[in-house]
């Protein structure tokens, strides 16, 4: 965080993604949506996030808002956003529901949630159809288990949310459909960061193979088979699938490592 002093008045500026708020982060996503030019982007976001009276901003000289708006260019680099600012919201389609998002990093997430966001994260970043975006939150955001206030007294997971089933994103992706577009957007932001941050948490994994969308699995199925043993059954597949995403990637980098030291040691013929 930035602190900035104008007049008596003290306030925070965030300097980097994870430093944002939930409000912050909305707003940042609605002026990405108006396409709003990158000095007017500086200074609106300024006088969002100091929120200060209008005296006092006039009284702000040329050069400090110049200065200060600088110190929110990460905004206009990679996204490396991992801490989930939108814990939950409800929708306008049933109001008395309310959906809780992933953990930070996704760390109580399963590998097959993930590996069905980043199939919709692919398809919304190359096609920019709304409803690909309304299943990706859909599919990170679910109910809380029945009781869960009790229930997790008993059980080892953090994670509130209510298995990932198939039969119920489609009604789950109606209701978010009615969200305002930025909440939504902060959300694939939000996946966007912590899918950036993996090749740099499991490298081996990633210099393997392309892994993209262009399978049911996200790219992933030969990898899910051979930490399945070389099982194809729905039992062996769907206990991968099933298993905490980053300890599934742990099994994937001990087998790509394990593969490179097999080449290393049996180079292929040319």
């Amino acid at each position: 965080m930035h602190q900035v002093q104008i007049g008596k008045v003290s306030r925070s500026l965030p300097g980097s993604w994870n430093e944002l708020s939930r409000k912050q982060i909305i707003h940042v996503c609605s002026l990405f949506n108006e396409k709003t030019a990158m000095a007017d982007f500086k200074v609106k976001l300024l006088w969002n996030f100091l929120s200060v009276k209008s005296r006092l901003w006039k009284k702000m000289d040329a050069e400090d808002i110049y200065f200060l708006g600088e110190t929110l260019n990460f905004l206009t680099a990679p996204v490396n956003l991992t801490k989930s600012l939108i814990v939950s919201f409800r929708c306008n389609r049933f109001p008395w529901t309310r959906y809780c998002g992933p953990a930070d990093s996704m760390t109580t997430s399963t590998f097959g949630e993930f590996t069905k966001a980043q199939m919709k994260y692919e398809d919304y970043a190359g096609s920019k159809d709304p409803h690909a975006l309304d299943e990706l939150v859909a599919i990170l955001f679910r109910r809380k288990k029945p009781f869960w206030f009790i229930r997790r007294h008993f059980v080892e997971t953090t994670d509130p949310r209510v298995p990932l089933f198939d039969r119920t994103l489609a009604d789950r992706t109606a209701n978010v459909s009615t969200l305002p577009h930025e909440l939504k957007y902060a959300v694939f932001l939000f996946f966007s960061g912590v899918y950036a941050s993996l090749p740099a948490k499991f490298p081996n994994v990633y210099k393997s193979k392309p892994l993209s969308s262009n399978d049911k699995s996200g790219g992933w199925a030969s990898l899910i088979i051979s930490l399945a043993d070389g099982k194809t059954d729905d039992e062996s597949i769907g206990r991968i699938m099933n298993s905490n995403m980053y300890n599934v990637f742990l099994g994937l980098e001990h087998k790509s490592i394990e593969y490179f030291e097999f080449l290393k040691k049996h180079p292929p013929n040319d």
